[in-house]
């Protein structure tokens, strides 16, 4: 069992369930992979019936998919699946990054995005692929939650679900990395000056060619 195994006190269905969320994000439980109900009744200390409880919530929010006869497993997106998503966050980060731009914003929050796009930066010019791909979720959540509108937030979370890329190639290369962060540079600099057009503009064009880069992928990465 892995570090966040548990073996202690029997667990509640909303623990269990960031667990399981926690172990698909990081790739613990790859997409595809089976998940054995026994097996986490056992690890949590509950009824397989709570496990059940648990699968049903993760496939409602689109983690978990059940195959009738087969079991439950670690979701597998089709490549029309994450291009559908992908068209919807361009639409909800480029409105999240115009509303930021012409929200007020504090010092807190201007220094906050400021240390996201240094991080960025750092990452990128020591081609550090993972160290880049948190910052970068952390970057555009910071955005998200800049926009100050609660919808934005939670429709972004059902599109940007980070499992769908582990099932992705890791195929940045210098010149891409250095292309996006360029892309982060713009969108940081329009919306600490407080232009909305720019702002919006730079955040779709950057998430659409994410999207095109999917689309350009072979079919052995979809199901």
């Amino acid at each position: 069992m892995d570090s966040e195994t548990v073996a202690a006190a029997p667990q509640t269905l909303a623990k269990i369930a960031e667990r399981i969320r926690e172990r698909i994000r990081r790739g613990t439980f790859a997409p595809g992979q089976r998940l054995i109900e026994v097996d986490l009744a056992d690890e949590f200390q509950v009824g397989r019936g709570r496990i059940r409880e648990v699968f049903k919530i993760l496939v409602g929010e689109g983690f978990l998919e059940f195959i009738e006869n087969r079991g439950v497993y670690v979701r597998r997106f089709t490549r029309a699946e994450i291009l559908e998503m992908g068209q919807v966050r361009e639409v909800l980060e480029g409105l999240a990054a115009r509303l930021a731009a012409e929200m007020p914003k504090t010092q807190e929050q201007v220094d906050q995005l400021r240390a996201h796009q240094a991080a960025l930066d750092a990452a990128a010019n020591s081609f550090d692929i993972d160290g880049y791909n948190r910052e970068n979720f952390a970057y555009h959540a910071t955005i998200c939650g800049m926009s100050e509108n609660r919808h934005i937030e939670a429709f972004l979370y059902r599109v940007r679900l980070p499992l769908y890329r582990l099932q992705l190639p890791r195929s940045f290369t210098e010149d891409s990395m250095s292309r996006s962060n360029s892309d982060h540079q713009v969108i940081t600099a329009a919306i600490i000056s407080g232009n909305p057009d720019a702002a919006e503009a730079a955040m779709r064009a950057h998430v659409r060619t994410g999207n095109q880069h999917v689309a350009s992928l072979p079919h052995d990465y979809f199901v």
